[in-house]
């Protein structure tokens, strides 16, 4: 297939060079001047991009259909687009793609937050699937420019899509690209708040503020943040955010099944001790500042949106609020005043019920 990638950072530069090797025609394209643009330069000039798979200190070079700034010819042609920026860009991204999609069979906004939403107005919905991911299937690090790292790979993986009747389609045309996308959520806000970093980023990050700025760069949260006290925590988030699914007509989960549903093959081992084996053998170091995304992105766009999504219906979120207000006065912003809501995707409540 002729796949584009829409952003070519970390995630991107990985899973062009997967799909690249799947024996896909894969565009890669940059909408942006902000990060990894060294190795943006590097890899634009040589077309070539060198990877290397877990545990391996061995890189394959990969050459890349395309790797391009110039968005009407990047897109265009595309059967598959695959939308792999920072959510926060979910909306400029729109705008500028937009206008060159011609009626793709999927675009796929990973991970999403409901930010599939602002693609509407692009897209004939009796033409092009909406999806949206959770999180990529492998996880990537650029060490230098031209060459990045692939730490590991999920398990599984799960989309949520917006027209209910394209689910089975939606799920083949992902399987063929990544063999482990298998599962469909029952709608796209299920997809969105089954988004990991909505639970542990937020929490690791606030409720680790001190530790990270006293460590300066020696901190790693999957090892250190996760305490039994803060397991109180996150069970508590974990049901206001299960509470919202179930007002969508979604299925809850708790985020630690979800984390054994992602990274492991055996789905009979305790989730608990799949969390902590990540923890202790794959979680990755940092964050190592509270300038991170962990904050400034999945407050607003995942805190928030959660807060929201429950205001609409009437209940409350006293710990999801509580982070929100304490991320607020760590940062000495309010991150609720551009937040990810139904009014910014304009979206009612019934319209957004009416796809789930």
């Amino acid at each position: 297939m002729k796949i584009s990638i829409v952003g070519s950072g970390n995630a991107g530069c990985a899973h062009a060079c997967i799909l690249t090797e799947a024996g896909n025609e894969v565009t890669l394209i940059k909408t942006s001047f902000s990060l990894h643009d060294d190795n943006f330069e590097e890899i634009s000039t040589s077309k070539v991009i060198n990877y290397s798979n877990p545990n391996e200190s061995t890189f394959k070079a990969v050459k890349i259909h395309k790797i391009t700034r110039n968005i009407a010819e990047g897109v265009c042609d595309a059967d598959v687009v695959m939308v792999m920026t920072q959510s926060l860009q979910h909306k400029n991204v729109a705008k500028l793609i937009g206008p060159y999609l011609n009626d793709p069979k999927l675009l796929i906004v990973i991970p999403g937050y409901l930010g599939s939403l602002y693609f509407r107005e692009f897209i004939d919905e009796n033409k092009t699937i909406l999806a949206e991911g959770e999180s990529t299937p492998y996880d990537a690090r650029i060490t230098k420019p031209g060459y990045v790292s692939i730490l590991f790979k999920n398990a599984r993986n799960a989309i949520g899509v917006l027209q209910e009747d394209k689910k089975t389609e939606a799920v083949q045309i992902m399987g063929e690209l990544v063999d482990t996308y298998r599962h469909t959520r029952s709608n796209i806000v299920e997809s969105a708040l089954h988004n990991p970093n909505l639970i542990v980023h937020t929490i690791g990050a606030i409720m680790s503020a001190s530790r990270i700025e006293y460590s300066k760069g020696e901190f790693w949260m999957y090892k250190e943040a996760f305490t039994p006290a803060i397991w109180n925590v996150i069970k508590q988030l974990d049901s206001e955010k299960n509470n919202v699914i179930e007002l969508f007509g979604g299925i809850p989960s708790a985020y630690v099944d979800e984390c054994k549903f992602r990274n492991e093959d055996n789905l009979q081992q305790n989730s608990m001790d799949v969390f902590n084996s990540y923890a202790q053998e794959g979680g990755p170091k940092g964050p190592e500042s509270l300038d991170t995304r962990f904050i400034y992105e999945d407050v607003p766009n995942g805190l928030c949106l959660l807060e929201n999504l429950a205001a609409v219906h009437g209940e409350s979120t006293p710990i999801t609020s509580s982070l929100i207000n304490l991320a607020n006065a760590l940062h000495n912003v309010n991150y609720r005043t551009n937040s990810r809501t139904l009014e910014c995707l304009q979206m009612t409540i019934e319209g957004l019920k009416s796809h789930c």
